[in-house]
């Protein structure tokens, strides 16, 4: 996914107190919009149930913060620290996290749609029953990842680093895997995932010994 998908029109100003917009959203029940946020440091606080729309966030850390049942539309983060963050149920449409730390973050039950990751830290990511449309991840760290009972469409893989993720009872039709490193996937006893998945060679004798399958030389 490229970055022309999030189509963010001129930022007129970059705030400095992000608690400040999030007060009037709740007072006042309005969007969080048009605002670009930087190097903002915040840890385990609670921003659940908000909406963003055409929000940037840079150089921004967000240590272990709720975030769940948030919606976020036409939204960058970049340069950002998130880990042990929750979206948790949230709707993220149009979103783009380019080199972000995203190691422990929960998207579990999201529904994510135009979304690009970008050069992410994912480890331990948390995508589990999660419907992903149309979205990519390029240059990811996603060892140990789960992607448990995810719902797929057009998802695009590039380069990634799959070693100990988990897809267990998520289809993989059609992703291509052919330029990630693929070591240690955990799927379900059955492997059924991993029909009309596209591997190379050296992956494909990797998945065999799931099978059982001795190779000679």
């Amino acid at each position: 996914m490229k970055e022309e998908w999030i189509h963010l029109p001129q930022i007129p100003h970059a705030a400095n107190d992000f608690y400040t917009y999030v007060y009037r959203s709740r007072e006042e029940g309005c969007d969080i919009e048009e605002v670009k946020f930087c190097g903002e440091h915040i840890e385990e606080e609670v921003f659940n149930d908000l909406n963003f729309d055409t929000v940037v966030f840079e150089n921004c850390t967000l240590i272990r913060c709720n975030l769940k049942k948030t919606d976020f539309k036409n939204i960058l983060f970049k340069n950002c620290q998130l880990p042990g963050c929750s979206f948790a149920g949230g709707w993220l449409n149009r979103i783009q996290f380019h080199n972000c730390q995203l190691v422990g973050t929960d998207f579990s039950q999201c529904s994510i749609s135009h979304a690009a990751y970008v050069d992410c830290a994912m480890a331990m990511a948390n995508f589990t029953e999660t419907k992903l449309e149309q979205c990519s991840m390029t240059g990811c760290d996603l060892t140990e990842s789960f992607f448990a009972n995810c719902k797929l469409k057009k998802l695009q893989f590039d380069q990634n680093q799959c070693i100990g993720t988990e897809f267990f009872k998520t289809k993989l039709k059609d992703v291509d895997f052919t330029t990630c490193i693929l070591e240690g996937m955990r799927v379900s006893t059955e492997n059924g995932e991993l029909k009309g998945a596209k591997v190379n060679l050296f992956q494909a004798a990797e998945l065999a010994k799931m099978l059982g399958i001795i190779i000679k030389d």
